[in-house]
């Protein structure tokens, strides 16, 4: 790890970021419509962005370091090689671009706010749903429905901010286990991965690096994040698009059209948080137009019913890297000296 990895983390990984440099630099444009050169090393970063805040020592950038040894080292040449025209890939190296897709997925801003949102929308039904647990263990007796819904509509209306009682690691854990999800829905049958090339610079990298498209040309980040008809545009270098898809209407004979490199560059403009990148030497694609602000998650409509019988926990996918399992247990777990924090992960869509 470099000096710097340790505080400055990347959201695209640099290797993917050297495609769209020249001289080691990117040409970013912010939403307000500034452009500045940036070089690599500075582009697409965050501060602390997979520090355990919790932690001592290399523990506190345990999920950096996994990161750049376990995700970037690995995917960098399968990626350069599918840049450089191999295909199709052997079964190993399908399955590595299959882990560098759903990483990039989640370990970007624009996850980290779509998780932080729709944890900020649920967060009162969950307080309300403890309170209602409360009174009837304080009550020694189930409330009626009437007092059901009181309590229940009482206590979202007197919910306390999320952040008040939030566990700064929860984001962390959320990533991890919404890679499981994420690679999983990837490697379904009847979904491929298609290569598209065009002969000249025509695609621009958000912060993001990779966009999610809807059947209906949405990007939006609505839940359910990821259904299973949705297409993740991932362009590999100004002329190379790498799409995972369900569908079969992409034709790599044709090559990387006009059209279709719109489409991934209204992705990326969509998904970035605050930039989006190109080649320094490319033009500004004609019509692309960054919106004033980030994606915004749709706030749910809450209803509410006493169940008549309580269904089974949701489970969280299995974790079946060792490695990622350990990462797990780590940010799982309180140090004696920290407050513990209340148990929210359940909530989390991913």
């Amino acid at each position: 790890m470099g000096a710097n990895t340790a505080k400055e983390h990347h959201l695209v990984p640099r290797y993917w970021l050297r495609a769209f440099a020249e001289d080691g630099h990117v040409l970013g444009r912010w939403r307000g419509g500034a452009e500045h050169r940036t070089p690599v090393r500075r582009a697409a970063v965050a501060r602390h962005f997979n520090t355990d805040p919790l932690a001592e020592g290399e523990r506190r950038v345990a999920l950096e370091t996994y990161l750049d040894r376990h995700v970037d080292g690995p995917c960098a040449p399968v990626l350069r090689a599918l840049r450089e025209g191999q295909w199709p890939l052997d079964g190993a190296q399908y399955a590595v671009a299959l882990d560098a897709l759903a990483w990039q997925v989640v370990r970007t801003q624009a996850f980290r706010s779509f998780d932080e949102q729709v944890g900020r929308h649920l967060f009162p039904v969950l307080w309300a749903q403890e309170a209602v647990g409360y009174c009837e263990e304080r009550l020694g007796r189930p409330l009626s429905e009437a007092e059901h819904l009181e309590v229940f509509w009482t206590a979202v209306q007197m919910a306390p901010a999320p952040s008040l009682i939030a566990d700064p690691r929860s984001a962390l854990r959320a990533m991890i286990r919404a890679f499981e999800r994420t690679r999983d829905l990837l490697a379904v049958t009847g979904r491929r991965l298609v290569v598209l090339r065009s002969a000249e610079p025509l695609l621009v990298l958000a912060d993001s690096g990779v966009a999610l498209r809807r059947n209906d040309g949405t990007f939006g980040l609505t839940p359910p994040l990821l259904p299973e008809t949705i297409e993740v545009f991932a362009p590999l270098s100004p002329t190379c698009l790498l799409i995972s898809t369900p569908r079969a209407h992409y034709r790599p004979d044709q090559g990387l059209t006009r059209k279709i490199a719109a489409k991934a560059n209204a992705g990326a403009a969509a998904w970035c948080q605050d930039a989006v990148y190109r080649l320094p030497s490319m033009s500004w694609p004609a019509h692309l137009r960054l919106a004033g602000t980030p994606l915004e998650v749709r706030p749910p409509r809450l209803s509410a019913v006493p169940a008549q019988q309580s269904g089974p926990e949701p489970a969280h996918p299995e974790i079946r890297s060792g490695e990622l399992r350990t990462l797990l247990e780590q940010l799982s777990h309180t140090p004696t000296d920290q407050h513990p924090f209340p148990a929210t992960d359940g909530r989390r869509p991913a």
